[in-house]
């Protein structure tokens, strides 16, 4: 009897964790929504077409484009015959006007393709807003995917409680996939947009397995709406880069994004699906750069900010600041000081090792008053300090590199180091900044050093990273 009741348990205990695992939620978090397709289409591939709840703004339906971007790959599903039906919810509350704007919409990006596939699409789709969705009875083979986009528009003005409510509308279904697209080109400011990430997840209750695809450092623009955002984003650093609250493209988005956040994800258990992630999440975690955050708060960043300022106007008055001095201690820290416009840098000064925490405030006004006077460029003058902005760096624990791509760019900054012993910095702020992938800010650190732009590729050179804070503030008038 004993035997009998083991073997029982034998097949029990394996169908009760088959069916455990089946009934979460599988959530794949993007940057761009076109990182959906491969989720998906594998799900697809697997158990068949598949009805897609789209909860977006766009309809992202543009056949007849040769590479798939966020801008059609939801039609390129239909026409694989891996999607047969949509329901595209495009706003809250969509009152005929905004349906029939919306129709004429999806007719417009149907125009370059053949009749019998844009009857296809026609026949596919179907509009509903939110109270429509509420009557729809899901069958069983279903995926929803959420672009952050939609609460930017049609949200009767409360799109945190449109957050709350798909929230609640999402996990009563039970999807077995759901996918999250935060498109931050499409969102107002980093301040809303990120809240809305972090609202969805801290309350996403169910019990799922939560994955993570970013987009690349150095991410091109895959639309004109890309670049319409970053020109926007480039041009207004002060609302669009601010530290820990930022827009950027790609893998960079989420290495600058605000705590909640990141711990809000890791909470979840977090998983890296892709190279890039991995990087991301490897900063997320990394202790070096938790020790620098927990050293150099945002207070204390914006209080170095306006120490740089002060010492500029006091070089332009005549006071010079001291040299700070230099020391080997372990716990001792490196920084920077970078003058720059919106479209150049105009004079930098790094002590980039050996300055003790109650040293920095000093080391700060050094700095600044040698990078009004950085020979590189003309010297700055007082009638410019209404257009320049003030970035500080902070620079950690050295560390020598066992290959010259083992960093993470925009995080950390590197040190290319000759055979003679010449060294040559790059700030990590710079990747940020000019959006470089990894090559290009090794090009960029070897061109620098005079070695030219595939010169990192040389034998016998030492690279070193350091984990590195970047505060980017408008400079204060005197």
């Amino acid at each position: 009897m004993q035997k009998k009741q083991f073997l029982l348990l034998i097949f029990i205990i394996p169908l009760f964790f088959i069916f455990f695992s089946c009934s979460k939620t599988q959530i794949h978090l993007h940057d761009r929504h076109v990182l959906s397709y491969d989720s998906v289409k594998s799900y697809a591939q697997k158990k068949g077409p598949v009805s897609l709840v789209l909860l977006d703004y766009h309809h992202d339906i543009h056949p007849g484009q040769r590479n798939l971007t966020s801008v059609n790959w939801v039609g390129n599903l239909i026409e694989e015959g891996l999607v047969s039906k949509v329901y595209w919810l495009s706003g809250r509350t969509l009152l005929l006007p905004n349906r029939n704007s919306r129709f004429a919409w999806l007719e417009r990006s149907l125009k370059d393709t053949t009749p019998d596939t844009a009857q296809k699409i026609r026949e596919t789709v179907e509009l509903v807003d939110w109270h429509d969705l509420q009557k729809i009875s899901l069958k069983k083979n279903f995926v929803i995917t959420l672009d952050f986009d939609v609460f930017t528009k049609d949200t009767d003005n409360d799109p945190q409680n449109f957050v709350l409510e798909l929230c609640e509308w999402i996990q009563k279904q039970k999807p077995a996939l759901l996918t999250l697209a935060f498109s931050s080109s499409y969102q107002k400011n980093p301040s809303e947009g990120w809240s809305y990430l972090s609202s969805f997840i801290e309350n996403w209750q169910t019990g799922s397995g939560c994955f993570f695809e970013c987009g690349k450092f150095g991410e091109k623009a895959e639309s004109n709406d890309d670049l319409k955002a970053w020109k926007i984003w480039k041009e207004n650093p002060e609302v669009f880069s601010e530290y820990e609250n930022a827009f950027l493209p790609g893998a960079y988005l989420w290495t600058s994004c605000p705590s909640s956040v990141k711990n809000a994800l890791l909470n979840k258990k977090i998983t890296a699906n892709n190279k890039e992630a991995e990087s991301v999440l490897s900063d997320w975690n990394d202790e070096n750069l938790s020790l620098l955050k927990s050293t150099f708060p945002k207070e204390k960043l914006i209080s170095l900010s306006k120490t740089a300022s002060i010492a500029q106007n006091d070089f332009w008055n005549g006071k010079q600041s001291v040299h700070s001095v230099q020391n080997s201690a372990e716990n001792a820290f490196g920084v920077a000081v970078r003058f720059k416009t919106i479209s150049e840098d105009r004079g930098c000064l790094s002590l980039y090792k050996g300055i003790s925490e109650s040293e920095i405030e000093q080391a700060v006004s050094f700095c600044a008053q040698k990078a009004c006077i950085d020979p590189r460029y003309s010297s700055i003058q007082k009638s410019e300090q209404e257009e320049l902005f003030t970035n500080i760096s902070i620079f950690g624990k050295w560390q020598e590199l066992s290959f010259p791509e083992d960093f993470i760019p925009g995080s950390d900054s590197l040190i290319l180091e000759e055979a003679d012993g010449e060294k040559t910095l790059l700030q990590a702020a710079i990747a940020l900044e000019r959006n470089y992938t990894q090559e290009e800010f090794l090009s960029r650190l070897s061109n620098k050093a005079s070695l030219g732009f595939d010169g990192w590729q040389k034998d016998g050179l030492k690279f070193y990273k350091a984990k590195t804070l970047s505060f980017t503030n408008k400079t204060l008038r005197g």
